[in-house]
């Protein structure tokens, strides 16, 4: 007989059983704690990883116009091509239609193709015909969108001006990068997502927001000026077998840059395609030595502190002179000059007796104050300073040397913002190449309106300046061949050596041709300077090389301007096509 339990036992088994029940549901509340309270948010931002990816549409940039509001920079739509990798079927195939269809290289489609990605790009920014045979290929896990694309419809027309966009629409170079904020716009988005069978992307639907509208800019800069002048600097380069050249047209009342070339340039549509120097904006990154040029400065500190007065003569020594430890040259024998004749003749001697009179913390005052040896401020990016040294770093001879404008260092900038000052009655104005921002609906969100820096030199002393500077314009001037017909011009010849390192000294062969003027002389329109550097043609006075370019330019901007020369018959514009324009005199007109 079996001996019966006591009441209170209860079987092992049983204990064990409800053990493992009471710790397993706890583990498994703990662990749904865990996934949808504790680590909620960070499984979501890791699943949304995996099966999701946000991709960025860049917006189109803004118009950028010139002054008349005509288009120098426009964005256009373009088809891109991303794909979905475990979309697609036949890989090494889907690799060669591709390729075909974007001109693409086929290796590298492939590698992205072969990646453990839910998106990557096949070709960025095509044409949209591309879609048709997009569609007649019939691929699977491929698909397009539309982005915007930088297009310059006037192609290498104010290049250094505007600049380069890369291919995401961010500007890299001039006006493109400095005003970058402003047009870019605001980027849209799409939701890149597959499910867990990797099935279809959703791409336009849900998710999808789309780019905003940015603001545009209307320029300072006239299309048809621009032109103009890049034809003739052009012309002037090519000619004379030089290296490069530069011009800058200013208004000199405003400081509005009219026109500002760079040659040889690049095609910013292609920019891959030239070479780095050639996206160099010259007129304000090339550092050279102003030469002749400079003589203005020289006497103009000098009148203005009245240690010189227009009247006085000096002897230019028959063309060689001995300052201290070294003999200073004239290209002809001088004997007794008049101020003005020291200008027109550009004298180095006559320049050097000049800045003898002259104190040198004057002298460096006033260099400072016409805006050498610092940026000019233009909204441009990559200004350069040039260079002036203090005077406490000057020797003996460099009181002479900057005299006659050497040793020291300008841009074609600030050379014409110099001469501009001149002409305004001794203003210096602030120059400026972005007039207006506007919004899509063309309002004015920013006007920027011309700024006077400072009083540099008297009235008088700029109008005794502009005397001298039309001589030089004069047949017994140095530059005859500036001379506008029917109208007074104002300029200044400059023929600088360039230093040469290796050798120590000034080169012989090298050398940096300009000239910078404005035209009328008594109202002027616009102030002018045209740099050829290191002509190699049969001159290299900047009176034989720039002058001519000079004439060119403003006798064809004048035209189109429709200014007529004063007193004069009446003249009647009969053409004006962009390229060309021309003036027709009416016979009988008073």
């Amino acid at each position: 007989m079996r001996k019966k339990a006591p009441k209170d036992y209860f079987p092992v088994k049983a204990y064990l059983v409800m053990v493992l029940f009471t710790v397993g549901y706890a583990l498994v509340v703990y662990r749904l704690y865990t996934l949808q309270i504790r680590d909620h948010q960070l499984l979501k931002e890791k699943a949304e990883k995996q099966h999701m990816r946000i991709v960025k549409i860049v917006p189109k940039r803004g118009t950028i116009y010139d002054r008349e509001m005509r288009e120098l920079a426009i964005s256009v739509d373009t088809v891109s091509l991303y794909a979905v990798p475990p979309q697609v079927h036949n890989k090494p195939a889907a690799a060669r239609v591709l390729a075909r269809m974007t001109g693409e290289n086929r290796r590298r489609i492939l590698k992205s193709l072969l990646k453990k990605k839910q998106f990557v790009w096949v070709a960025r920014k095509c044409n949209p015909s591309i879609l048709k045979r997009l569609e007649e290929a019939d691929l699977n896990g491929v698909y397009a969108l539309f982005e915007s694309k930088r297009f310059y419809p006037n192609r290498a027309l104010a290049a250094g001006v505007l600049g380069i966009v890369g291919i995401d629409n961010e500007g890299l170079e001039g006006i493109e990068y400095k005003y970058d904020d402003l047009i870019k716009g605001k980027p849209g988005y799409f939701l890149a997502s597959v499910d867990a069978k990797r099935r279809k992307i959703i791409d336009e639907g849900e998710g999808y927001i789309k780019p905003a509208g940015a603001n545009h800019l209307v320029l300072t800069l006239d299309r048809v000026i621009q032109h103009i002048t890049e034809g003739e600097l052009k012309k002037a380069v090519e000619d004379n077998k030089a290296l490069s050249g530069t011009a800058v047209m200013i208004r000199p009342g405003t400081g509005e840059i009219l026109a500002m070339a760079s040659y040889p340039g690049f095609n910013p549509n292609e920019f891959g395609d030239f070479p780095a120097r050639n996206r160099r904006n010259r007129s304000i990154q090339v550092n050279f030595e102003p030469g002749s040029t400079f003589k203005l400065v020289t006497l103009a500190a000098a009148l203005d502190r009245g240690v010189v007065h227009p009247k006085d003569i000096f002897f230019c020594e028959n063309g060689a002179y001995r300052y201290r430890t070294t003999v200073y040259h004239d290209t002809h024998e001088y004997g007794w000059l008049t101020v003005r004749q020291i200008i027109q003749r550009s004298s180095n001697i006559g320049a050097i007796k000049i800045g003898e009179r002259l104190d040198e913390k004057d002298f460096y005052r006033y260099i400072t104050d016409f805006g050498f040896g610092a940026k000019t401020g233009i909204d441009l990016p990559g200004e350069a300073y040039g260079m002036v040294r203090p005077t406490g770093q000057w020797s003996g001879l460099s009181g002479a040397s900057l005299s006659m404008g050497q040793e020291l260092s300008v841009t074609a900038l600030q050379v014409v913002s110099a001469v501009a000052t001149i002409a305004n009655g001794g203003v210096r104005m602030q120059p400026y190449v972005v007039s207006r921002v506007i919004d899509e609906d063309h309002k004015v969100l920013r006007e920027v309106r011309p700024v006077a820096r400072r009083q540099v030199i008297s009235r008088k002393t700029a109008d005794f300046l502009i005397r001298c500077m039309e001589a030089v314009v004069s047949e017994d001037g140095t530059a005859p061949d500036a001379a506008v017909p029917g109208f007074r011009v104002a300029g200044k010849t400059g023929t600088a050596q360039k230093y040469d390192a290796e050798l120590g000294r000034y080169s012989r062969r090298k050398y940096v041709s300009s000239f910078v003027g404005f035209v009328p002389a008594d109202r002027p329109e616009f102030a002018l300077i045209v740099v050829v550097n290191e002509p190699h043609g049969k001159f290299y006075y900047g009176g034989l090389v720039a002058a001519p370019a000079f004439r060119r330019i403003a006798e064809r901007t004048l035209r189109y301007l429709r200014v007529v020369p004063p007193q004069s018959p009446e003249w009647v514009l009969t053409r004006c096509d962009g390229k060309k324009a021309s003036l027709r005199q009416v016979k009988g007109s008073g």
